[in-house]
């Protein structure tokens, strides 16, 4: 197996060459090549020394020739054969075609697995680049019959990787395609061939790339870089740096930097560079159009790009690289319609027939896109948004196409730019009537609904309209048995003295558990969406025809305009860029405030700009000194002053639908000037994911404030802390967890908690210590419980968010403590509110347009409808002494949202600093009342605070002044 590596030259979007790429060869080594061949007949890398020696054009000639000579007096050798499919696809794909269907068929007729596994993956490669893509498939399926039956593990993994690149090259459920990589990973490395590990990391950094994970997909490419460099493998270097200036454009439209263009054009150069020295026709295609694309608009640089596109388009049309050519026709297309229209659409037309007729949604919505960029630059702006509208249908087929939440979620943060774009030039069309004012808003706030936590929305919506698909008894023991070594594995991982390289081995073992987990995982029945109305898509699939009539209803801004309080503002924040990386208007950044009265549009600040002052407001926070008034009253006047300047006098509560850096933003600090109160001291405020998510909770029939409040406070590890070590904030990294330290003050808080509800139809359970435990969690009855509070250390992982945990006692042989998002969403919570005091609980990984997944959000998933959590780790003496105010005014019978501003209002009113109260939000139904005070009394904390009051009156001057010399000194806060 190990001599044959080489033979499997192809898997990904494109073709990559794991061999040693020289300039020519001498006749001499073809000759020894050929004496080598003759001597040993049965000698695949006999064969194989062919295309070692012969990678330039000249040398390939040589060698075709040889070869080809060969084979006619050795037909029972194949081997020779497949080498010359491999001389024969660098120049010439449809020859290579045919080279290796003949390689494959002999293989197969001698019963040689490993030989047809090799040909078959080369074969599959040439006709999915070619776009045939049907009879493609079939050798996927092939090639995973054949290795499977070989009992071959190193074939497996080839067939492993062949599965996920066929659906990566279609766009097709690229959570499966990535776990099915990280699978492969796990069984090349560290003692797979290069061969394989090229084989395995190309496909693995694409996905990557079109999952938004851009990081890892560096990490990838970096590895691969240094395999083309060791094994001097020109065809991978080529790939490599195609990869890393697409990825480098790719992170420059996420965060844009000034000097960032001519830089990726000398990447992109320096690609087509690369592509041309190896002789690849794929990327040197993909080179061509990156280049195209990067150049300006002036007239020598329009030349060099009309000219870099037409060389692109001939190659794939020579070469029959379909979807290469699909590409450049879009990209000439919308840089053609600034100087010549009908060219332009003429290219439009061409790219949909091609993306239509290979059946790729990945190449159809980046088609529909490109009509809707040149509809901008050519037509009136009612027909473009129209254009628009009908190229985000093209993307919402592609979505579908994912099959599981979390790979949807991150595909569609690729395309938010195109929902943000969409969005903002509705309203800037609305301001100058070229739309009508209101239709503008409507189709507007339509696009924002499509765009915001879809995942999160058609989890919560198809959990009550539809049940969990059937869980075979099978399946629910393989995926109990997998949970069980899950939890173990942790533990291990958990243990302070274990070694570098055992951690590592274990981390492998938990990464195929992780994925093992998720193929097992019992799915929520798809509620399906429309298929886009486009004349020229994909044929519906069954399951959407099946579907069809249980639709997903977005909210409308009518209806969302009617369905709020007179009290309530819901302020949608759309934070898009001024301009691409084109130079072409990307619609900007917006904030829409609707309330019963009717809704307005203002403009914010585009995205790059806020993100460094998001950063810098939480930064000067931190410091606890004041210094960040200045700044809060900034970011207010930009964000929110022209919209709160024209709300309803009633207005008294804000709901905040937050986009990209403003998930980080601490609204509650911000304030109109820098010695003034905070915009907490004026409103309730709250975070939303979205209208639909409001409406979907408000829809629910209201549970009576009355049930159990199950309260856990400073969960005691037992032997996994590290002595009686005491933490003084909450939080801790994964890593880390077994060193976090005991918090004392969570039990006071704990205790607290208990007695504000003693007297209230919310009865509490508190547990502490050993009894606060994954154990006791789990086994709770959650059709009473209207409260969980968890005073406890949290973990985020941001690179892997599915790791992240509440850390609690195991409580039972077969749990961790760890209580991680995938058992979070299995609670089943009805309605509940739910109160993280404990580290980072509503922060983690971001993604565009879902928003972040955050522990919150899983706690939403399971049911939850509030939320209480914290932006940054909260000290363990101020988390307990903010929760026992908040707590206070919830046993009153407040709503969650009124509860925690009068919290924050009282400690800000203490002099504490921002960094105390201002981390601390509510996220969901800010209207929930989860408590009620029982019929007769008013409570133990209204008791308690009655009877403090007139043990104190006597103090009362002093206590004032004491209070207002307490605000002088942090007046920075106030």
């Amino acid at each position: 197996m190990g001599r044959r590596s080489g033979f499997t030259l192809a898997v990904g979007l494109a073709l990559c060459v794991p061999a040693r790429v020289a300039a020519s060869a001498e006749p001499s080594a073809l000759a020894k090549c050929e004496e080598a061949f003759v001597a040993h007949p049965e000698d695949s890398d006999a064969a194989m020394c062919f295309y070692r020696s012969a990678q330039g054009l000249a040398g390939r000639d040589e060698a075709r020739r040889r070869l080809q000579g060969l084979i006619a007096r050795h037909p029972d050798r194949p081997w020779l054969t497949l080498v010359l499919g491999h001389m024969e696809l660098m120049s010439e794909p449809a020859l290579a075609e045919a080279s290796y269907r003949r390689a494959a068929l002999a293989f197969r007729r001698l019963g040689d697995a490993e030989g047809e596994v090799m040909a078959g993956i080369n074969l599959r490669s040439v006709l999915g680049m070619r776009g045939q893509t049907e009879e493609a498939h079939q050798w996927v399926l092939r090639v995973g019959e054949v290795a499977r039956a070989s009992g071959d593990s190193r074939l497996e993994v080839r067939a492993l990787i062949l599965e996920a690149a066929e659906l990566s090259d279609l766009g097709q459920d690229l959570g499966r395609a990535y776990r099915l990589l990280k699978r492969a990973e796990a069984l090349t490395f560290p003692d797979g061939t290069d061969g394989m590990k090229k084989q395995l990391l190309s496909p693995l950094a694409t996905v990557s790339v079109n999952l938004g994970r851009f990081d890892e997909a560096r990490d990838v490419y970096a590895r691969l870089a240094e395999l083309a460099e060791r094994t001097k493998d020109a065809g991978t270097e080529a790939r490599v740096r195609f990869a890393l200036a697409n990825l480098a454009w790719r992170r420059q439209e996420e965060r844009p930097e000034p000097e960032g263009r001519p830089e990726l054009l000398r990447l992109a150069r320096e690609a087509l560079a690369a592509s041309e020295r190896a002789g690849s026709k794929a990327f040197e295609t993909m080179s061509l159009r990156l280049v195209a694309e990067l150049l300006g608009d002036g007239p020598g640089e329009r030349s060099e790009a009309e000219e870099a596109l037409g060389r692109c388009i001939d190659i794939a049309r020579e070469k029959d690289l379909p979807e290469r050519r699909i590409s450049c026709l879009w990209t000439r297309a919308e840089r053609r319609a600034a100087v010549d229209e009908a060219a332009a659409w003429r290219d439009v037309d061409e790219t949909l027939a091609l993306a239509a007729e290979h059946d790729n949604p990945l190449y159809l919505a980046s088609a529909w896109r490109a009509r809707s960029m040149v509809a901008f630059r050519t037509r009136p702006l009612p027909e473009a948004l129209d254009e628009a509208e009908r190229a985000l249908d093209a993307v919402e087929v592609l979505r579908q196409w994912q099959r599981d939440a979390t790979s949807q979620a991150e595909l569609f943060s690729g395309w938010a730019s195109d929902y943000h774009r969409l969005a903002g030039h509705m309203l800037e069309a609305g301001e100058s009537s070229a739309v009508p004012p209101r239709e503008a808003l409507e189709r507007a706030f339509a696009v924002s609904e499509r765009l915001r936590a879809r995942t999160l929305f058609e989890t919560l919506v198809a959990s009550r309209a539809l049940p969990m698909q059937a869980e075979a008894p099978e399946q629910r023991k393989a995926r109990d048995r997998v949970l069980r070594n899950l939890s173990a594995t942790q533990r291990r991982l958990l243990e302070p003295s274990l070694s570098a390289s055992e951690r590592a081995r274990l981390l492998g073992e938990l990464q195929e558990l992780e994925r093992q987990e998720r193929e097992l995982r019992p799915a929520i029945r798809s509620m399906g969406l429309p298929s886009a109305s486009l004349a020229v898509t994909e044929p519906r699939r069954e399951q959407e025809q099946q579907e069809h009539e249980q639709r997903l209803s977005f909210a409308s801004l009518a209806a969302t305009e009617q369905r709020l309080g007179e009290e309530e503002a819901l302020l949608v924040f759309l934070s898009g860029a001024d301009h691409d990386l084109q130079c072409e208007h990307a619609g900007g950044a917006w904030v829409m405030a609707v309330t019963r009265e009717g809704t307005h549009a203002y403009r914010i600040p585009e995205r790059s700009r806020l993100r460094p002052a998001v950063a810098l407001l939480s930064g000067l926070i931190e410091r606890r000194d004041g210094s960040e008034a200045a700044t809060a009253a900034a970011l207010y006047a930009q964000l929110l002053a022209p919209a709160l300047r024209e709300l309803p006098p009633k207005v008294s509560r804000l709901l905040l639908v937050p986009d990209g850096p403003l998930h980080d933003l601490p609204f509650a600090a911000l304030r109109e000037h820098a010695d003034g109160p905070p915009l907490m001291a004026r409103y309730e405020l709250a975070r939303v994911p979205s209208a639909s998510l409001l409406h979907h909770w408000r829809a629910q029939p209201a549970r009576p404030p009355e049930g159990e409040a199950l309260v856990l406070a400073d969960p005691d590890r037992g032997g996994t802390l590290q002595g009686t070590k005491v933490a003084s904030a909450r939080g801790g990294m994964f890593l880390e967890t077994a060193g976090l330290g005991a918090l004392p003050e969570a039990r006071r808080e704990g205790r607290t908690v208990s007695e504000a509800l003693e007297d209230t139809a919310v009865k509490p359970r508190l547990l502490m210590g050993t009894e606060a435990s994954e154990q006791a969690l789990k086994a709770s009855r959650w059709d009473a419980m209207r409260i969980l509070h968890v005073a406890a250390h949290a973990v985020v992982d941001v690179e892997s968010p599915e790791r992240s945990a509440l850390v609690l006692a195991p409580g039972a042989a077969g749990e961790d403590g760890l209580l991680q998002p995938r058992e979070i969403a299995e609670l089943r919570l009805r309605d509940a509110l739910v109160v993280l005091s404990s580290c980072r609980g509503a922060s983690g990984a971001m993604l565009a347009g879902e928003g972040v997944l955050s522990l919150a959000r899983a706690f939403f998933e399971s049911g939850a409808r509030a939320v209480v959590a914290s932006l940054w780790p909260m000290r363990d003496a101020e988390a307990a002494e903010l929760l026992e105010r908040y707590y206070r005014h919830l046993a009153k019978g407040q709503s969650a949202a009124s509860a925690l501003r009068e919290a924050q209002r009282e400690a800000w009113e203490d002099g504490e600093p921002a960094a105390m109260w201002a981390g601390l939000g509510v996220m969901g139904d800010a209207a929930l009342v989860p408590v009620r005070p029982a019929a007769g009394g008013m409570g133990r904390g209204v008791l308690l605070g009655l009877s403090a009051g007139v043990g104190l009156l006597a103090l009362g001057l002093w206590g004032l002044g004491m209070r207002r010399a307490r605000r002088k000194r942090g007046s920075g806060q106030a």
